[in-house]
């Protein structure tokens, strides 16, 4: 995971091929997917080391055989407002809590978060304390004109989506 400049938590990049979402990996013009489930044309992963991961399936496809590529980062809405996170996945699996982050110093004041430095103010909260999660597709390279995807997972299915990143 890294951070976008744009806010959130970026998961990675993805792309859409035959109606399913897959992690991606681009190198030298080459896009390989990958899944869990083997699929039609999808290749049990040999590692450089010649080990065979029978629970990691790859295939190699072309960018005309993909219909979107984007990068996947998260927001948080909590008490109606939409924040930054400092972390998504399995972490907050485990301990149930998410810390968010803000520039605003009216959270500071009245949402009770805790000031870091100048500027920024953190929270954690448990997920069950957040209105939502937004997941956001942000288009890059070739797709960088589609127009950006979100998705509001309400907190209760929160633990679940984040579990289909593991």
């Amino acid at each position: 995971m890294g951070r976008n400049q744009l806010g959130g938590v970026t998961m990675g990049k993805y792309a859409k091929h035959n109606n399913k979402i897959y992690s991606v990996n681009i190198r030298n013009d080459k896009y390989r997917l990958k899944s869990k489930e083997q699929e039609n044309g999808f290749k049990e992963l040999i590692d450089l080391g010649g080990n065979v991961h029978h629970d990691i399936f790859i295939k190699e496809v072309t960018l005309d055989e993909i219909d979107f590529l984007f990068e996947l980062r998260h927001r948080i809405i909590y008490k109606g407002k939409e924040y930054e996170a400092f972390s998504i996945g399995e972490l907050v699996i485990d301990d149930g809590k998410i810390t968010l982050f803000s520039s605003d110093y009216k959270d500071y004041e009245s949402n009770g978060f805790e000031k870091k430095e100048q500027f920024v103010f953190t929270k954690e909260v448990s997920i069950y304390e957040i209105d939502a999660l937004v997941e956001i597709m942000e288009p890059i390279l070739e797709f960088f004109n589609f127009p950006e995807e979100r998705k509001v997972i309400p907190s209760n299915q929160v633990k679940e989506y984040l579990g289909n990143f593991s």
